[in-house]
């Protein structure tokens, strides 16, 4: 058509020919935009559970125990701040996530006539009957950006509305949940914990981001500068939850330290306390057991007091909590009391001291006594090297022992594979599993001159997992690709994330597929490399354009043939 004088049909042909061109170099998959949608609904609901949450621990707050009424004032007050300061950005949440839509789909630079947008004080979901009448272009991303950021990126708007002034907005929020803080009823700072502290960090994180091609650009150009409307409003429904679980979080926290210096107990189980440890055949076995009462939350430490023998003394002389830190309890509010064995001779060893716990704020102090241990009698000890599985096809090492008997004194057999019948230079058996799903060590020893079976050992045997494939460093769950990697890609590789076995596996095929210029190419290659007219036809690809990896079969080392999960990258 260039050579000559075109004719009106050839004109018009021609430019549907570039606006063709230019809508498939600007199409967003509605299977991404859907995603953003639903990605927005379920943070939605998240909020709504998240309030629910945070409204049962202010009605606890709000309903004290009698007797808890006065402590409970400070933190009632300072709930109350809470839930007025978090009500005031969750308003502003969804005002500017209804302003962001007006300004998309009226081409308003203000976001007035948000209303329309609004229904009982949220944002419209754009998948409700009403969103999908009123938000008709999901990936519009012009007027979203003009709103949000203004037509200079380097330079992002900071007038009202904007989505620097929500960044800010929110940085203010978190300061203010950081720096919480009680005085209680005994005029003792009561501040917010640790772990709460970094997750209010973690979620309101608004530092510089790097742009596709590594420069540094502000957050809010990051996030929001050419997105679609549907992935704006994503990202804000789920800077809203983060708003919301923060709250929860810190109102729960209030919750629970009116009492937090009170003994107090949230959970009850049974102890079994024998009074030996070793019985001979012949002889009474006693155990004292009973219902203990404990608290999951409190704070409570252990003093070792060293050991005692005979009968059990009356008092702890030694620890006293005076003496060393303590052993503090876990999250489950049990303290773990540990001796190592090495160093004990054999036979009886009882073990004394001191458990502390708070009440009113001040430590107080109870003996403990652990009734005597016998060290003598080893168990069969089976250890495997890799894993606490054998993997079919595979050679797996494993430790066999029985403490204190010569390895020459053990004879080691095996149910569901073999193994070998003696131990490598590093004191390892070798396994080998049938085509079962359970494996049985047997073994037996000779001990004193008697040869004694030892309690058999069962594992799993499973398959070799599949392997994760990647095509210059991107792998099924990433999506996008620099142009610039794409183009000096090799070809596909098989790797063994997170799987402890020296184990290779070889891609043997896989087809590569993409649309370029309008037109659908398929290549099938019969190993795990690129040829070389492919990696030409990459090379002239453009951005916004799709590699597809699909097909990929791989040989691993049990002789089977896994089909690899596909990649879908598109170039940026």
């Amino acid at each position: 058509m260039a050579g000559g004088k075109e004719t009106p049909r050839q004109k018009m042909i021609g430019m549907m020919y570039l606006v063709l061109t230019a809508l498939l170099a600007m199409n967003i998959s509605k299977d991404v935009l859907n995603a953003f949608l639903q990605i927005n609904r379920s943070q939605m609901k998240t909020s709504e559970i998240l309030n629910s949450k945070a409204q049962a621990s202010l009605a606890a707050l709000s309903a004290p125990k009698p007797e808890d009424a006065a402590k409970a004032v400070p933190f009632q007050q300072k709930a109350a701040e809470v839930v007025q300061k978090t009500a005031e950005i969750v308003k502003y949440m969804e005002e500017i996530k209804g302003r962001t839509m007006a300004a998309s789909m009226k081409g308003n630079k203000t976001g007035d006539g948000f209303e329309e947008f609004m229904e009982n004080g949220k944002a419209l979901d754009m998948l409700s009957v009403k969103g999908k009448e009123l938000v008709t272009k999901p990936d519009e991303n012009t007027n979203a950006t003009g709103f949000l950021i203004g037509s200079k990126p380097h330079e992002p708007k900071t007038e009202p509305w904007s989505a620097n002034e929500m960044k800010k907005k929110l940085e203010e929020y978190a300061q203010y949940m950081r720096g919480i803080n009680v005085t209680n009823i005994d005029n003792k700072p009561v501040v917010l914990p640790v772990d709460i502290v970094t997750s209010i960090d973690s979620a309101f994180h608004f530092e510089e981001e790097k742009d596709l091609d590594g420069h540094g650009e502000p957050w809010e150009v990051n996030r929001f500068h050419d997105t679609p409307l549907a992935a704006c409003i994503a990202t804000m429904s789920m800077l809203q939850t983060s708003v919301m679980n923060t709250q929860a979080q810190v109102l729960s926290w209030l919750q629970g330290s009116i009492n937090a210096t009170d003994l107090k107990f949230t959970d009850v189980t049974v102890a079994a306390v024998p009074l030996q440890s070793y019985v001979l055949k012949g002889d009474e076995f006693q155990a004292e057991i009973f219902l203990a009462a404990y608290n999951k939350n409190s704070t409570t430490k252990i003093y070792p007091g060293g050991e005692y023998s005979g009968e059990r003394p009356s008092e702890v002389t030694a620890g006293s909590g005076a003496s060393g830190d303590g052993i503090a309890s876990g999250p489950d509010g049990k303290c773990i009391f540990k001796v190592n064995t090495g160093g004990l001779s054999l036979g009886a060893h009882g073990f004394k001291g001191q458990i502390s716990y708070l009440k009113d704020g001040k430590e107080e102090f109870i003996n403990y006594f652990i009734p005597p241990i016998t060290v003598g009698a080893p168990a069969l000890v089976v250890s495997p090297v890799n894993m606490n599985v054998f993997y079919r096809g595979l050679d797996n090492p494993v430790e066999v022992s029985v403490p204190g008997v010569d390895p020459s004194a053990l004879r080691v057999s095996m149910d569901g594979g073999s193994i070998s019948s003696q131990p490598d230079a590093n004191g390892a058996y070798n396994v080998k599993p049938g085509e079962g799903k359970e494996a049985i060590i047997k073994v037996s020893a000779s001990i004193n001159g008697k040869e004694t079976q030892m309690p058999p050992k069962k594992f799993r045997i499973k398959k070799i997992p599949d392997p994760i494939p990647s095509f210059a460093g991107k792998k099924p769950y990433d999506s996008t690709i620099n142009q610039g990697d794409a183009g000096v890609a090799a070809g596909v590789r098989a790797e063994m994330e997170g799987f402890d076995f020296p184990v290779t596996a070889t891609v043997s095929s896989f087809i590569v597929s993409m649309v370029t210029n309008g037109q659908y190419k398929e290549y099938k290659m019969s190993s795990n490399k690129l040829s070389d007219d492919v990696q030409v036809v990459i090379k002239k690809m453009k951005k916004g354009e799709k590699i597809f990896i699909e097909q990929i079969m791989c040989k691993m080392p049990d002789g089977t043939e896994r089909k690899l999960a596909p990649i879908t990258l598109k170039l940026t």
